[in-house]
């Protein structure tokens, strides 16, 4: 037990928490990045798809684009609320 007391030191532990704490703002970015893209869907009115068989094959954007607004977003406030109560510690 003595080695693993000696291995777990507390310049480690700050360590991980570093890590921990850049990738969950990495993560917040790429939110972000998915909320750009998100507006960007909900801009479209209609997307157009040509069917080998000359056929058109349409939908309409906006009704998936809501719902990966509002997961966007709730990520975004759960992983601002896991940092900011790791930052406060």
């Amino acid at each position: 037990m003595d080695f693993f007391d000696r291995m777990y030191t507390l310049r480690f532990s700050k360590l991980g928490t570093r890590v921990v704490n850049f990738l969950l703002v990495v993560i917040i970015c790429f939110n972000l990045v998915n909320l750009y893209f998100v507006f960007d869907l909900y801009s479209y009115h209609e997307i157009i798809k040509y069917l080998p068989d000359n056929s058109l094959k349409s939908q309409i954007p906006r009704k998936l684009a809501i719902p990966l607004y509002l997961n966007t977003l709730a990520n975004i406030l759960l992983l601002f609320i896991c940092l900011m109560s790791r930052l406060s510690r």
